[in-house]
């Protein structure tokens, strides 16, 4: 007797990780990627092949991403849509790459663990006054085997031994990683030194780069194009190269270039398959007895809104409310450190080491006269800095502040200094963001795409939890970065706050509170009681018993780390429950013979310079990370 079949929509961390699984469990599989390919060979036998190389160009390019002008996004405040404002701003929010393997073709591969109080949030620390803070329907113990798993697959590098005991309180592990760490950055090893004068521990951090061969794949050469870059020798671990890649070898097709529009429905509670625009714009339908939606968080809500029906007016699967509701991005907080000697922060992989000492929770009183009853911090990248064309961006952007245009002979010779590149890094706090029912994606009802539908408007504010957050522990870091030897000077840069506010940014309101972080997390929480929850703890939809949810969408916190393991480890998680591998959580029902036929249709120099400078660096690229569209500032009035 034949498996079920499965359509997976998305083939980036939760999609392919989803894919292997069920292809190695005998399903028919079949992954729908909306972007193109860039792995030659993938699924092939031999070397898989790498279209990325150390190239600063591509990326203003959009080789990988989505591109703002045809595919935008809109952004508003929480504000600006109490007043009718229908956007404030179209073009690159949060954008993800849109290719083969999604977001983990450019990340830095930081494989951190949510930690156990992660997932008892309410429980254990109450809730917080304007946010929506609930427990997660599972636990760290229930997931951990499959953290296990996934990082065995990825080849994450790290040292149990180093990792100090309060973070194995909270994030136990079973064995040692599968390869030690990469040899420490300089940068890293002077902040780390910093750190431990201050009491606090830097550590390797643990990431999905090889420090040797591995799976096929050859060591990291550290070449510094690591962090928002394709790696050209693919020594970096991933969706494709790690998961999807053996997926093909078990049997699962993968159609590139395929944009899926719609999910269509056999009846009211289930799905029959999915209508998509392949590369030339014809349309298509495939059936399947099961379907996972792994698109992103944004996407992911924006598919279901425009697969709306009489039965579910309101979107897909959302007589609860939930879908599109609880967004979050994370909240960015950098210190920096000035240094007389070149540090060589783009020599090696983005950053070796991380500091925990700031994930909290905390109760200091800056929090209590908020009105707050904790906060939390996170995770710290320590010891990058920035590339080549950012650090010319950032001069011409500070000497046009300056009233000197593009900053002339003085622009050279600062380039020339490599004042940033060579001589400054520090520390990236990703602080935990509350989930609040206001910061919520949901259908722009003026812009359209390329294609013709309508984009995903994302309307968010900050809490006052990781503003307060960010002003606690923003010191702490520029503490860290002045303990290190040999620094000139330090400071510490609110980004994800100058960002929100527009206020103090040297460069002026662009993207206003739309921050780049990366990481895109809610918009369909998992949890028990479908009036509050999209899915269950197994990812499936309450209204929808075959359809599935396989990305971060299914967050109910954010957490102060990483989301791109947790991810990997809740589609593992899931897949294995589809495949029937696991006794917990209830059966799948049969699937229903009233699908959909397969159709196909045509259709129509100084320090103050440097340390100014950097300042401007973090308020502009914000982790220094991502790259800003052109963007059209608007402001509309709608009835909505």
């Amino acid at each position: 007797m034949s498996k079920p079949s499965v359509i997976i929509v998305g083939s980036g961390a939760g999609g392919s990780v989803a894919a292997w699984t069920l292809a190695t469990a005998g399903h028919p599989v079949l992954i729908l990627e909306k972007g193109r390919n860039l792995f030659p060979n993938l699924g092939g036998d031999g070397a898989i092949g790498s279209l990325f190389g150390n190239d600063d160009i591509k990326a203003g390019r959009w080789f990988e991403n989505q591109d703002p002008n045809l595919e935008p996004r809109t952004f508003r405040t929480q504000q600006q849509a109490a007043n009718g404002v229908t956007h404030s701003f179209v073009g690159d929010v949060n954008d993800l790459p849109t290719t083969v393997g999604g977001g983990t073709v450019h990340w830095d591969a930081k494989c951190p663990r949510f930690w156990r109080h992660d997932f008892k949030g309410l429980s254990l620390y109450g809730p917080v006054p304007g946010a929506n803070v609930a427990d997660w329907p599972l636990t760290y113990d229930e997931l951990a085997p499959y953290y296990d798993e996934v990082e065995r697959r990825l080849g994450v590098q790290g040292d149990v031994n180093q990792i100090p005991d309060f973070v194995l309180r909270q994030a136990p592990r079973s064995r040692q990683f599968v390869m030690p760490p990469n040899p420490l950055m300089y940068a890293g090893k002077l902040l780390q030194e910093g750190a431990a004068k201050l009491g606090y521990t830097a550590y390797p951090v643990a990431m999905a780069i090889n420090s040797a061969a591995y799976d096929g794949r050859p060591r990291c050469n550290s070449c510094g194009y690591c962090s928002g870059y394709g790696c050209p020798i693919n020594a970096r671990g991933g969706a494709a190269v790690s998961f999807l890649h053996h997926a093909l070898h078990a049997g699962a097709q993968l159609r590139s270039r395929s944009f899926v529009y719609r999910v269509e429905l056999a009846s009211r509670s289930r799905a029959a398959g999915v209508s998509y625009l392949d590369a030339d714009g014809a349309r298509h339908t495939e059936s399947a007895d099961i379907v996972i939606l792994a698109l992103s968080a944004i996407e992911t809500a924006r598919l279901l809104f425009m697969s709306a029906t009489a039965d579910h007016p309101d979107g897909l699967g959302n007589r609860s409310g939930q879908v599109g509701r609880n967004l979050m991005f994370h909240f960015f907080t950098l210190g920096f450190g000035v240094f007389p000697e070149q540090v060589h922060g783009t020599r090696g992989p983005s950053t070796t080491v991380t500091i925990d000492d700031f994930v909290g929770p905390d109760t200091p009183p800056l929090a209590t006269s908020a009105g707050l009853p904790y906060i939390k911090g996170g995770i710290c990248e320590t010891g990058g800095t920035l590339g080549l064309m950012t650090e010319a961006g950032i001069y011409a952007a500070f000497f046009s502040a300056q009233g000197a245009g593009g900053g002339g002979s003085r622009h050279k010779q600062a380039m020339k200094q490599g004042l940033i590149r060579e001589h400054v890094s520090g520390l990236s706090m990703v602080g935990e963001d509350m989930p609040q029912l206001a910061n919520r994606v949901d259908l722009d009802p003026v812009v359209r795409d390329v294609y013709g539908f309508p984009v995903p408007r994302i309307t968010r504010s900050a809490h006052q939890f990781e503003v307060v957050a960010s002003q606690y522990y923003g010191p702490k870091l520029q503490a860290v970065c002045a303990a290190a030897p040999g620094a000139l000077a330090s400071g510490w840069i609110p980004v994800a706050t100058i960002a929100e506010t527009g206020s103090g940014n040297p460069l002026g309101s662009f993207a206003v509170g739309a921050a780049p972080t990366a990481h895109i997390m809610g918009t369909a929480r998992m949890g028990d009681d479908p009036s509050v929850s999209v899915t269950d703890a197994w990812g499936r939809m309450h209204e929808v018993e075959n359809l599935f949810i396989g990305d971060g969408s299914v967050f109910v916190s954010a957490a102060g780390f990483n989301p791109s393991n947790t991810i990997m480890a809740l589609a593992l998680r899931m897949a294995r429950h589809i495949a029937g591998e696991t006794a917990l959580g209830p059966p799948l029902a049969a699937p229903s013979n009233a699908g959909l036929p397969n159709t196909s249709q045509d259709s129509g120099g100084t320090v103050a310079l440097t340390a100014a400078a950097a300042g401007s660096a973090a308020v502009a690229v914000g982790a220094a990370r991502r790259r800003r569209a052109r963007s059209r500032d608007i402001e509309t009035s709608a009835k909505d």
